[in-house]
């Protein structure tokens, strides 16, 4: 059995797996696993993978139709056979000791799961690694402990490329990805799940994977998910229903983490976007004030006060924040052109629909009525 098992799902990455793959044959841990599912690449990505394969016998690789990065993950988890699995991004590369030093720790400690910082990685126009401490906050570095007596460490960013895992701890609390297609961050209801299911976990300040973040064709940079993040909260949900005891520790928490992943959700996207997006937060947090899993004590009381606003007055919280972003204009004749150009979305939101349409809190016909009258609304009022 390899020490590690490190999972590589590719798509159409001929420009970086080389970078990526020659980081990963190179580690100081030599007994591992480098599992690589080609998901349906056009370029050639495949033909680059097979190169190694045929160097490495420690490198497999899976070629099989598009399907996501989710099933991709989960093709990969099936297959490993290492005590513990790693993720490296083919878009991404890591040092040549990360897998040494993590498995070291995990050794030493006992570990579930071993987690560090990492480095923000853009390779033009001269290459630049910025050290990245994305555990700071959480103040627990060089010890073990439990999420359950410390549950703030599931507010770290997923970055689940940056530790490893037992893969006994995965298997036995069969946490998974979720699959569905054509969707972005399948990497959050993942973290959740290791979070609810972790015993013993070990955070280093140290940093070893860079993390690309001038890929533009990075899935999460795509207008087309809106809606991906509701349908990994509802991935979270499900797992929590099937899980009584994890449901009893983790369901407060979940909510008001969903309520952070929300607001970001909320903040990047544009005025059609964003009351689309309202309508299904607002019904989701009224479902849950219904249910009595909300709790003040595991909100700021800024996120507190707002959230009450989306749910109890969200037509008025959406005029306001669009007001926040038209108040630039000086006249109601700059802003009626300026809304015009942002009308211009709703087209590429109609083409897009096709990839919506596997999120199950996307409903069309409602966006396209309700987002022209309410953005007019704005106009009516100047």
């Amino acid at each position: 059995m390899a020490k590690v098992s490190i999972l590589m799902p590719a798509c159409n990455v001929e420009k970086f797996i080389d970078e990526c793959m020659k980081s990963v044959i190179s580690q100081t841990l030599e007994d591992i696993e480098i599992i690589c599912v080609n998901d349906g690449s056009k370029d050639s990505t495949g033909e680059i993978l097979d190169l190694y394969a045929r160097k490495d016998p420690r490198v497999h690789i899976v070629h099989k139709p598009n399907s996501g990065y989710g099933h991709s993950m989960n093709v990969a988890l099936d297959l490993a056979e290492g005590e513990y699995i790693g993720i490296v991004e083919t878009d991404d590369y890591v040092s040549e000791d990360m897998f040494e030093q993590l498995y070291n720790m995990a050794k030493d400690n006992d570990a579930d799961v071993v987690k560090a910082n990492y480095y923000r990685y853009i390779s033009k126009p001269e290459p630049q690694n910025t050290f990245f401490e994305v555990l700071k906050p959480y103040n627990h570095y060089d010890e073990v402990f439990s999420p359950k007596e410390y549950k703030n460490i599931m507010r770290v960013a997923p970055c689940i490329w940056s530790g490893i895992y037992r893969r006994k701890m995965l298997i036995e609390n069969n946490v998974r990805f979720n699959e569905t297609p054509g969707a972005s961050y399948q990497d959050t209801s993942f973290a959740f799940k290791v979070w609810t299911s972790a015993e013993r976990v070990y955070l280093t300040k140290e940093a070893y994977l860079h993390y690309r973040v001038d890929n533009e064709n990075s899935s999460v940079k795509s207008g087309a998910k809106v809606f991906c993040l509701c349908d990994e909260y509802r991935e979270m949900e499900k797992y929590l229903e099937e899980n009584p005891e994890k449901k009893e520790c983790f369901e407060i928490l979940k909510n008001a983490l969903k309520y952070e992943s929300y607001r970001w959700n909320l903040e990047r996207l544009s005025f059609g976007y964003k009351y689309a997006f309202l309508l299904e937060m607002r019904k989701e947090y009224l479902k849950a004030e219904e249910a009595n899993t909300l709790d003040k004590d595991y909100f700021s009381e800024q996120n507190w006060n707002n959230l009450q606003r989306i749910m109890h007055e969200m037509d008025r919280y959406y005029l306001e924040e669009c007001s926040k972003v038209c108040g630039i204009y000086k006249t109601p004749e700059d802003m009626a052109q300026a809304l015009q150009q942002k009308e211009a979305e709703l087209d590429d939101l109609k083409h897009q629909f096709h990839d919506m349409e596997n999120s199950k809190s996307f409903k069309a016909g409602r966006i396209i009525t309700a987002i022209p009258r309410r953005v007019r609304e704005i106009i009516s009022r100047k």
